[in-house]
Order: C-alpha cells, then sequence, then structure tokens
C-alpha cells in the first residue's frame, strides 16, 4: 500500500470512508468529500502563501524555503549554526593536528623514560641487594660477637 494524502493508507482510508457513510448516510457523503477537499485546498494555499511571503521578507538567502524548513530546529540550524559547524569543523581539524604532533614528539620520549626508568630499577635492584648483603653480615658479626662474648662472661 503506498501512502496516500497526510500518510494515511488505502485501508486507512477506506475505514474512513465506511465510518463516514455509517456516521453520516450514504447521501451526505459526497456533499462531506467535497468541503473536506475545498478546505484542505485552503489550508494548502494559505500555507504556499505564508510561505512566499516569508521568503520574499527574509530575502535571497531563504530563497528555497520550505514550510518543512519553519520547525525552529531546522531554521536555526539553516542560520545560526551553520557558520558555528564550519568554525567547529576547522576547531576539529586543528585539533586533530596537533594530536598527531604531540603524539610524534612524545613517542621517542617515552622510550627515552622508560629506558631511564629500567635503568634506575636495575640501580635501585643493585642497591636492595647490597642492602641486603650489608645486613647479613652485620647479623652474622652480631651473632659472632654475641656468641664469643657469652663463655667468656660464664668463666667469671
Amino acid at each position: 500500500m503506498t501512502p496516500m494524502l497526510f500518510d494515511i493508507g488505502a485501508g486507512e482510508l477506506m475505514a474512513i470512508v465506511l465510518l463516514a457513510v455509517v456516521l453520516f448516510g450514504p447521501e451526505k457523503v459526497p456533499d462531506l468529500v467535497k468541503k473536506t477537499a475545498r478546505v484542505v485546498k485552503y489550508l494548502r494555499d494559505v500555507a504556499n502563501e505564508a510561505t512566499d511571503t516569508l521568503k520574499t521578507q527574509l530575502g535571497p538567502e531563504f530563497a528555497d524555503l520550505t514550510p518543512a524548513d519553519l520547525n525552529p530546529k531546522r531554521l536555526l540550524e539553516r542560520t545560526v549554526l551553520k557558520d558555528a559547524k564550519a568554525d567547529l569543523e576547522e576547531i576539529k581539524a586543528q585539533v586533530t593536528g596537533l594530536t598527531k604532533d604531540l603524539e610524534g614528539q612524545i613517542t621517542p620520549v617515552k622510550g627515552d623514560v622508560d629506558a631511564t626508568l629500567a635503568r634506575a630499577r636495575q640501580g635501585l635492584a643493585g642497591i636492595g641487594r647490597s642492602l641486603d648483603d650489608a645486613t647479613s653480615s652485620l647479623q652474622q658479626a652480631v651473632d659472632s660477637a654475641g656468641s664469643a662474648d657469652l663463655p667468656a662472661q660464664d668463666a667469671a
């Protein structure tokens, strides 16, 4: 089924006609259809006239204005945000370029920092082992000295 006027399908149109026949009778339906068609034509003419008036009063940049463009969101996008979107795209391109430049400069420095940290860790590990060795030596010296002093005190 193809959509018709006001997005009403054929089945929906048949239901409306059947309802109109039941409510108003078969003799009044043709008159109602004519009146409805006149109202729809009148509303279209009013909308077209209002659009034409707006086009002439707003100027040449709105020459291709449609009634759908009168939606506040679309009108705002068309007038104010168009320039802002262009500026935002330019800023986005600049930020992307800066990001790539920074990544290019950070990568070599990161390698140097990683190497320096690895050397520092190795140095600290060596110092830790030296401290462990010194502590063990001191502990052995204290243990040896303590055991050597004990028999001398027993003799006294």
